[in-house]
């Protein structure tokens, strides 16, 4: 009875260690589908109407608009019109999403008429979803109330080395009607083909979606 007893208990203590190598390979495993983060990545601001570089730079929880300008031509600070693509930084690129891709979270206080879609549709510029921001938040959709902070996730990119190991800097673009990918590539100054290979098997003509362009600082 003794020996049963030892082998059943030394039975289960396997089963147990074998339990813990397997959280730990599966842990190990999500965190090895996102590549390794780098300190910069830009994100590609599309101006609406009564924007300035105060709000955005106020959107993008930046310490003021001079940083803005550094990655950017602007004659004048006080005049930008809609439709100008604004390059913000983004000052890290590090947080894993869902496992599988890098992002960074802004925060955001939420105004009264506030909902997920219009704060990533029209404050973010499609720089992210309503979905997303319903996922990485626990407050419902229907119960948002006026300062309230939400978290904005905005995916990053920090380039893949497999691809071509000539660019380091990155920016998160929100494809809109009329983009092409011969247009995003003529914009950014890189190739289409390489351009592609950054985005397999994006349709760069959808209108919508995100594809993430080799920039230059």
């Amino acid at each position: 009875m003794l020996f049963f007893s030892v082998l059943k208990r030394k039975s289960i203590l396997d089963l147990i260690i074998v339990f813990h190598v397997l959280v730990f390979m599966s842990c190990s495993n999500v965190q090895g589908k996102c590549r390794p983060g780098c300190d910069l990545a830009l994100a590609s601001y599309y101006v609406s109407a009564n924007d300035t570089l105060t709000y955005i730079s106020t959107l993008f929880n930046l310490a003021n608009y001079t940083e803005i300008l550094d990655y950017n031509i602007i004659k004048n600070p006080d005049i930008i019109h809609p439709g100008d693509k604004i390059r913000v930084p983004i000052f890290s690129c590090h947080d894993c999403v869902n496992g599988d891709v890098l992002g960074h979270t802004f925060s955001y206080t939420i105004k009264d008429g506030d909902t997920y879609d219009k704060v990533a549709q029209t404050y973010y510029a499609n720089l992210t979803t309503g979905d997303w921001l319903q996922k990485v938040n626990s407050y419902d959709q229907h119960k948002l109330q006026p300062k309230m902070e939400i978290k904005v996730m905005v995916n990053c990119s920090c380039g893949d080395e497999r691809v071509s190991k000539n660019y380091g800097l990155f920016m998160t673009y929100p494809l809109r009607q009329g983009d092409s990918l011969s247009s995003v590539a003529e914009e950014a100054g890189v190739l289409p083909e390489i351009l592609q290979k950054y985005n397999p098997e994006v349709d760069f003509s959808a209108g919508s979606g995100l594809v993430f362009v080799p920039a230059k600082g």
